[in-house]
């Protein structure tokens, strides 16, 4: 059974125990389960009920705790008399409270609830439970003072710090939350009230303590802000370094091209300007730009706008009102975030004047270069008539029987006019070549016939004048091609015409080979050759080498001048090289257009076989020896050795004239047994010989001059 106290000395608890007994008595093992199961875990003392009438208190102990009688009748008294005098809006809400123990560190928790019957108050329930102030006080790394304080500012539990406990204060403790300065600044305190309770929990921390805490976090943040602050002026002086000084260079830069231009612009000697795209309005230009503009009419200004806008053309012609050709091109671009074009203007009036010149003396050259080609037709004719009338009469007075004395007459007669008629044929070219009269006419041709023919031609020049002629044809000769062969041939002749002519002793060689996309041809003679500070004058018309070379012979100086001209207009070209005393070589080169070609001849059958020369003379073995090596032959001057059954023996007629040629050959049958078509006389000189003289020697193979190519069975 429960125990009942009053609350005030004038209560009266034999009425309440009377009427509440029976009902505590059933409520009783609802205590014991409580008991049983929550006591323990929960830290439950006791369970108290107040009566609203009488304010009386039944206590059910659930655990052995003393009671602290006084102080617990004291708060309960208080409690009661607080709920009955709050309004009646407020009478439903539960109290709590704590209060102080005696051993430290322990308290007590108080919740009371309130009883209703009939919406009538009956009584006031609760429960007192044990509590450890640290489960509400967690000391943290401040030494903080923590304090429960009622509604009368009276402390009911305090943890107090290093500086002892705190006072409430009238300003904090008539509001529910406030944060600040105690009294003299030397606290800081935090002060809530605690819902649904009258109680409110203050917080306080010294002043110095925090100081003291926060000092090096202070001195940290300073020097932080301090590093910070150097970084940001490093940087801003790095970003005023690399952007800012570098923009202001810029723009000053940029405002002294500006200038630049302006002046430029201003100094230039044609006229510039700037026309907005839209209208033609002129927004900037120099003074000549401005002087031109103000000599175009409305209507030209209106056409320059249109010819602007449609961006179908660049430039355009105007004449203006003082008959002034002006000639304007412009561009389109962008100025001050509008489209512009810049034009320039430029006055061309003394250059349509001087075009206007030069066209009346294209049309004069053209009629003179019209009466100059009648010309050159009319002389061309009128001048060969007669001269092929004098040849034809002078070579049927040399078929007749003439008197002695006179036949040399008529040879001379014959000889000048045929040197006549050469001169006036070079003139004749000479001019038709420089008036762009003469046209080269491709067809297909064979070099090689052209060779044999110029060959045949000069033979018997060749032989009077007892020279050697040679004419060597390589295989890779092609055997058709295109292009012009009588300008071809007339080139080669003179060419070698001119060798013949300047060639006193010796031999003159004639080489073809293709060099190349070219076909090559030289002519090298061993004559006197030509001073070098004359070389470069050497095609120039007219020009002839000095009078100690031409003492002898007579010209017009205009053979090699039309050689070279004949050989640029066949897309080709011709060189020189020459040294006093040695001779002269002159090589021609036309492109192989149409090039037609036959089986080359194989070099194999050569492949290391072994020629024995046995040539007196030494220009011409240092031709031989090329062409032969060319074909894959080894060549040795023959000195007495005795050649294999393999090699090959070649020699001329001087080695064979005598007896020390038949010896040579007998002895060369006799000892490796030659076989009569294995050996090979050639014959170099334009002269006859018995061929029977050579036959009873035992050779029965001959090559005659000029050679083409190497014979071989």
């Amino acid at each position: 059974m429960p125990n009942f106290e009053p609350l005030y000395p004038d209560s009266d608890c034999s009425a309440m125990s009377a009427t509440w007994r029976n009902s505590l008595q059933s409520l009783a093992w609802f205590m014991r389960y409580w008991r049983d199961n929550f006591t323990a875990a929960y830290d439950l003392n006791r369970i108290f009920l107040i009566g609203s009438d009488n304010l009386c208190m039944a206590t059910l102990a659930l655990r052995d705790v003393p009671i602290e009688r006084d102080q617990a009748l004291k708060v309960l008294h208080q409690r009661i008399e607080q709920y009955r005098n709050a309004p009646q809006n407020e009478r439903g809400n539960n109290l709590f409270w704590i209060s102080q123990g005696v051993r430290p560190g322990v308290g007590y928790f108080y919740a009371l609830t309130p009883v209703y019957m009939a919406n009538r108050l009956q009584a006031m329930l609760g429960v007192e439970q044990t509590i450890r102030m640290e489960s509400f006080f967690t000391p943290g790394s401040l030494p903080m003072s923590v304090t429960i304080f009622d509604d009368n500012g009276q402390p009911l539990i305090s943890l107090a710090g290093a500086e002892g406990k705190i006072q409430s204060e009238a300003k904090w403790m008539q509001e529910r939350m406030w944060f600040g300065y105690s009294s003299g600044f030397r606290e800081l305190v935090l002060k809530k009230s605690l819902s649904r309770s009258s109680l409110s929990i203050v917080y306080s921390v010294s002043v110095d303590q925090v100081l003291e805490r926060i000092r090096m976090l202070i001195i940290n943040a300073i020097v932080l802000n301090i590093l910070s602050g150097a970084m940001l002026f490093a940087l801003a002086r790095m970003y005023e370094r690399r952007i800012f000084i570098p923009a202001e260079n810029d723009a000053q830069r940029l405002e002294e091209h500006e200038q630049f231009n302006r002046k430029i612009v201003a100094s230039a000697p044609v006229g510039i300007c700037i026309l907005r795209t839209a209208d033609g309005t002129n927004i900037l230009s120099n003074e000549l730009a401005h002087n031109y503009l103000n000599m175009l009419t409305h209507e030209d200004r209106q056409r320059l706008t249109q010819i602007i806008c449609g961006q179908q053309v660049n430039f355009v012609d105007v004449l203006t009102s003082n008959h002034t050709n002006l000639q304007i091109s412009f561009v389109h671009s962008r100025y001050r975030n509008e489209n512009v074009a810049i034009c320039v203007l430029v006055d061309v009036s003394a250059r349509v004047k001087m075009e206007e010149s030069l066209q009346e003396m294209a049309q004069a050259a053209e009629q003179a270069s019209q009466s100059k080609s009648m010309f050159l037709a009319t002389v061309s004719h009128e001048l060969r008539t007669p001269l092929y009338g004098i040849i034809g009469n002078l070579d049927l007075l040399q078929t007749k029987a003439l008197p002695k004395g006179v036949d040399r007459l008529v040879t001379a007669m014959n000889n000048s006019s045929s040197l006549l008629l050469k001169i006036i044929s070079d003139i004749l070219d000479f001019s038709k070549i420089e008036s762009e009269q003469l046209k080269i006419e491709p067809r297909e041709f064979s070099p090689r016939e052209v060779m044999n023919h110029i060959s045949a031609n000069y033979l018997p020049l060749v032989v009077r004048k007892q020279l050697g002629l040679y004419c060597f044809i390589e295989p890779d000769v092609p055997e058709q091609m295109s292009g012009d062969p009588m300008r071809l041939q007339q080139v080669i002749s003179n060419l070698l015409s001119n060798a013949i002519k300047f060639t006193d002793t010796g031999c003159i060689v004639l080489h073809v080979q293709c060099a190349g996309d070219y076909l090559q041809i030289s002519v090298r003679d061993t004559g006197e050759g030509i001073p070098a500070k004359e070389v470069l004058r050497l095609f120039d018309p007219f020009f002839q080498v000095g009078t100690g070379v031409q003492r002898n012979f007579q010209g017009t100086g205009l053979g090699l001048a039309i050689c070279e001209k004949l050989i640029s207009m066949m897309d080709g070209d011709i060189a020189v090289e020459t040294e006093p005393g040695m001779g002269s070589r002159f090589t021609i080169r036309i492109p192989l257009y149409g090039v037609l070609n036959t089986s080359p001849v194989s070099r194999d059958g050569f492949a290391g076989k072994t020629c024995w020369l046995a040539i007196h003379n030494t220009s011409l073995a240092m031709f031989v020896t090329s062409l032969l090596s060319y074909h894959g032959l080894t060549v040795r001057r023959h000195a007495g050795e005795t050649p294999d059954a393999e090699d090959v023996l070649l020699t001329d007629d001087e080695a064979l004239s005598g007896w020390q040629g038949r010896a040579m050959v007998i002895f060369c049958r006799r000892h490796i047994g030659i076989p009569q078509e294995r050996s090979a006389g050639e014959w170099l000189h334009s002269v006859t010989t018995p061929t029977n003289c050579c036959r009873c020697w035992g050779v029965f193979s001959m090559l005659r001059s000029p050679v083409r190519k190497i014979a071989r069975r």
